[in-house]
């Protein structure tokens, strides 16, 4: 955890530094703010397919925000799949609060995979995302031309999400996402097994979170749509446990 730590420091610092030193010096230290997590899941998984084998995953976090609405942020986890064992996430965005109940978060994000195939690029690809927020509902739009880099071209994630206070410590989190491919041919590619559910897939989650002694913990119940005989065990429906401190 402390290598993916340094690199999440590593990664955040460089690519914010051109931005930071455009702002004004006298402005900068009060308009930049840090913050950060550190998590460990029973389970990553990735738009309902687990990364991990059906592992446990520790993962990190790191984000410098500006008053402007502007960020940079870098995600790692731990991974299982090719030769790679770590997934780095690198965004660079912008949100607006358009007024108490409206927001709008747009940006751009790489997914990288060290030596994920015998390959330092061999997974890598770029993805733009859109959120639109309302009150407790999101709405989001993913979209890329070369997803996983694996031979599968364009790729559209729609989602939707929500999220509810039960009581003062206890939240229930819904979220949702339909994961379209150009055709049946690139899904059947991407899965690497014939498919039989056309060219797109559902994901969902539905979590319980809470906070207790400083710590974030949550369990969720999370499937997809795709049947077994295409995808195995990696996207049947599970139980998911995670906890999580943020500083």
């Amino acid at each position: 955890m402390r290598l993916v730590l340094s690199v999440l420091s590593g990664t955040v610092l460089s690519v914010a530094a051109a931005a930071v030193f455009a702002l004004p010096s006298a402005a900068t230290a009060a308009q930049i703010s840090s913050s950060g997590e550190v998590r460990f899941t029973s389970d990553y998984l990735y738009r309902g397919i687990s990364q991990t084998d059906e592992g446990p995953a520790l993962q990190g976090s790191l984000t410098l925000s500006h008053d402007a609405g502007w960020y940079v942020s870098a995600w790692g986890s731990n991974i299982r799949f090719g030769d790679g064992s770590m997934e780095l996430d690198i965004s660079l965005g912008r949100s607006w609060s358009l007024n108490d109940d409206w927001a709008l978060d747009v940006g751009l994000m790489q997914y990288r995979y060290p030596k994920g195939d015998n390959d330092a690029t061999e997974f890598n690809f770029y993805e733009g995302y859109a959120k639109l927020s309302y009150q407790d509902w999101q709405l989001g739009l993913a979209v890329t031309d070369d997803y996983f880099g694996a031979g599968v071209g364009k790729f559209w994630y729609l989602s939707a999400g929500w999220q509810q206070s039960l009581t003062e410590q206890l939240q229930l989190n819904w979220h949702i996402g339909y994961n379209k491919f150009a055709d049946a041919a690139e899904f059947q590619t991407f899965l690497g097994a014939e498919v039989h559910d056309g060219s797109g897939y559902t994901d969902w989650i539905l979590t319980l979170a809470t906070q207790q002694w400083g710590v974030d913990w949550s369990l969720g119940y999370a499937g997809t749509s795709i049947n077994s005989a295409a995808c195995s065990a990696l996207c049947d429906n599970r139980w998911v446990f995670s906890l999580g401190k943020s500083f």
